[in-house]
């Protein structure tokens, strides 16, 4: 959470509360002794997964709210009362400072909306692959379609309508929370020049429910359809009693005065000293104490308060906490993992800084405020720390796989982090690391293209191809920026345009790198698969003989591109109508995939898959209908609905079909239409497909299935 610091404790029927909240369906046994500490442990194990998988609301944040609270009751009352009833006005706009309490104030309303039987959304809008992965995660939730989905994962035009068109159908009231929007034209719809003023975009009126918003951006004119609720500075009683409330054996009231007029009323600020005061560390734990050591710095009052703190952890014999958050401040402020935090006494360090409140710790994950992070940043002294920070992220990068589902999560969040070191690269960045954050970059692009985040794939590479303009259009890791790029255009729909990315680049690397290089090798194949994209089947044909000739010469027969060329090859063939002569290249392409892969690896069921589909071609509909079935078998682990699992038993009811056994296939097309028109909508093209194939057999016709690469 972007505005919170300090946990405190809760009660048990608080701690019992949240679990029950982030979906806990029985609560651990505990003594009563212990039960706190026993159950606090399993919130602290629990919400944190919830938080960084879920991407919905956050009740980590409520933790220590109670105190954040402190002065802002009246404006959380004003709040409640439109979540409650909407009457149709625009969206809530809380705007502040950072370390204000904007997301405090947030997550207090969202538990409020959730005890009153709401649905309750948390987005954050801090980098585009967290937005838009938060609102597809809100239209899933609304029962969105597949096409709707990718429709907000994808950037398309239309993306803001479909949301809106469910959350105004909605059965129940809703509050969609979307927090560090500090940048206001995240929200507008794609190529708006209106911004959000012309109510078409993200935010919009409602009488279901209500969007709130937080965010940096306090000019009114950039939310001139909005309700603005300036979150300022605490008074003098409130901020005294929040450091007396953290630090009760610090001093009187007098004393909190005095420390307050020095310090301000900004929460964050009173947290840091507060906590400070509060953990055992302070040398001296007054209010009088703290005000001298504050009169003898120099800086904003966030960085003193942080380094009072850092100067305090030294003292107490934890100096390298100061090197683990000049480390962390690098990346993203959100769910940073603990892996790629790599020091000398790791854990003493987090558990001293999560002490003193600079930062929140989790199992395996911790979070900054974004102000902690800017000012720590302010303090990097030269680019060894930003280089390390590179090094980890890489690192952690190198470990997953981007044709693997359980992977994608986890891309999209060391994504963020991702974008936080592109934003710094021209202050600390060389060459070296540029292409190393360059290369990075496709990595992820390469991974959210195959889960179908296209859009968030264009953004992330486009975004560094600005940052890294210095290495110049023929830097190799440049090239795979644009390789990617160019498959993002080809997703959206424009093959002209993506065609001529692939060209560029293919000419490029060929007078660069050589015709037989392995990234050649692959822009040489996106010839051939835009070429049978646009139906130019012998010239794509043509292009993947060529290519397979040079990637079994180089990278061998069983690379993943060559086994890749040649299934699409076979494909290619089989187009034009030479079916004997696509099985069994085929039937090569599936033992060699179950051999270097898996059976059950997603590149073996489509050979597999294609095999089905060939057997069917060839007028062998019982040996169809079996190769279909164990398809079935091996696909279990998919959703009924998904797409794959859709297309098996559509053209598995076309085989029953030619095999005269009609009533069989007009209820699995019944079961496949019902499917696709649910999840895919009622206009989309294999919908159609299936309706017209359902009509055609109540009509005494058979269409035949045309199966897809």
């Amino acid at each position: 959470m972007s505005d919170n610091e300090q946990r405190i404790p809760l009660t048990f029927a608080e701690v019992y509360r949240l679990a029950r909240a982030a979906g806990a369906e029985m609560v651990p046994p505990f003594d009563l002794k212990h039960g706190l500490d026993e159950l606090s442990a399993w919130i602290d194990r629990e919400v944190d997964i919830v938080e960084e998988a879920d991407g919905g609301f956050s009740p980590a944040a409520l933790r220590h709210s109670q105190l954040e609270l402190r002065g802002r009751r009246d404006l959380l009352e004003e709040l409640a009362t439109l979540a409650r009833r909407p009457a149709g006005e625009g969206p809530a706009v809380l705007v502040g400072t950072g370390g204000a309490g904007k997301s405090t104030l947030a997550a207090a309303l969202a538990e409020r909306a959730r005890s009153w039987g709401q649905q309750v959304w948390w987005v954050s809008a801090a980098d585009p692959a967290g937005f838009s992965a938060g609102l597809t995660r809100v239209i899933r939730d609304l029962g969105g379609s597949t096409t709707d989905m990718e429709s907000v994962a994808n950037g398309a035009a239309d993306g803001p309508d479909r949301l809106w068109r469910l959350l105004e159908r909605s059965s129940s009231r809703w509050l969609l929370v979307i927090d560090d929007a500090d940048d206001p034209w995240t929200l507008a719809e794609a190529d708006s020049p209106a911004g959000i003023q012309d109510g078409t975009g993200w935010l919009r009126a409602s009488k279901r429910g209500l969007v709130v918003v937080t965010s940096r951006e306090t000019d009114p004119r950039m939310w001139v359809k909005a309700r603005l609720f300036v979150v300022g500075h605490l008074g003098t009683a409130d901020a005294a009693q929040v450091l007396r409330d953290l630090a009760p054996q610090a001093g009187d009231d007098t004393e909190a005065r005095n420390l307050v007029r020095r310090l301000g009323g900004l929460p964050l600020t009173l947290h840091l000293a507060g906590t400070y005061l509060g953990s055992g560390v302070a040398p001296s734990p007054s209010f009088a104490a703290y005000d001298r050591a504050l009169g003898s710095r120099t800086g904003t009052m966030v960085a003193r308060t942080a380094e009072i703190a850092l100067d305090g952890l030294a003292h107490q014999g934890i100096p390298q906490a100061r090197a683990l958050l000049r480390l962390a401040s690098c990346y993203a402020p959100t769910s940073i993992p603990t892996r790629m935090l790599s020091i000398s006494g790791l854990q003493e360090a987090l558990d001293g800084l999560t002490g003193v409140g600079l930062i929140q710790s989790g199992s395996a994950a911790i979070t900054l405020h974004p102000v902690v992070t800017d000012t720590s940043r302010a303090h990097l002294e030269g680019s060894e720390v930003w280089h390390a920070a590179v090094a980890h992220l890489v690192g952690a990068l190198q470990e997953l796989s981007y044709d693997q589902p359980e992977c994608w999560p986890e891309y999209r969040l060391l994504s963020q982090h991702l974008l936080a070191l592109l934003d710094t690269a021209a202050e600390y960045g060389d060459n070296k690391h540029l292409a190393l954050l360059a290369d990075a970059t496709a990595s992820v692009a390469r991974a959210f293209n195959h889960s179908g985040e296209s859009g968030a794939a264009g953004r992330l590479c486009r975004t560094a191809l600005a940052h890294c303009a210095a290495l110049g259009e023929e830097h190799p890791a440049v090239l795979r920026l644009r390789h990617q790029l160019a498959w993002t255009v080809a997703n959206r729909g424009d093959l002209t345009q993506a065609e001529a990315i692939y060209q560029d680049v293919l000419g490029i690397r060929r007078r660069v790198l050589g015709d037989s290089h392995p990234d050649t090798l692959r822009s040489r194949h996106e010839s051939g698969w835009i070429a049978s994209l646009l139906g130019r089947w012998a010239e794509a044909e043509q292009l993947y003989r060529s290519t397979l000739r040079d990637c079994l010469l180089h990278l061998g027969p069983d690379s993943r591109d060559t086994l890749t060329t040649r299934h699409e090859l076979a494909y290619a063939i089989a187009r034009q109508g030479r079916i004997d002569e696509a099985e069994p290249i085929f039937e090569e392409v599936l033992r060699d995939r179950r051999r270097v892969l898996s059976d059950l690896a997603p590149q073996t069921l489509q050979t597999q898959h294609a095999l089905a589909w060939i057997t069917a071609r060839k007028g062998r509909w019982a040996a169809a209908e079996v190769r279909y079935r164990q398809l079935l078998g091996l696909r279990q682990v998919l959703d009924a609905d998904h797409p794959h699992t859709l297309l098996t038993l559509h053209e598995l009811a076309w085989t029953l079909a030619r095999q005269g056994r009609r009533a069989e296939a007009e209820t699995i097309y019944r079961q496949v239409l019902e499917r696709r028109d649910r999840t895919l909508g009622a206009d989309h093209p294999d919908t159609e497909t299936t309706r017209w194939a359902l009509d055609e057999l109540r009509h005494g016709r058979v269409v035949d299935a045309v199966h897809f690469a």
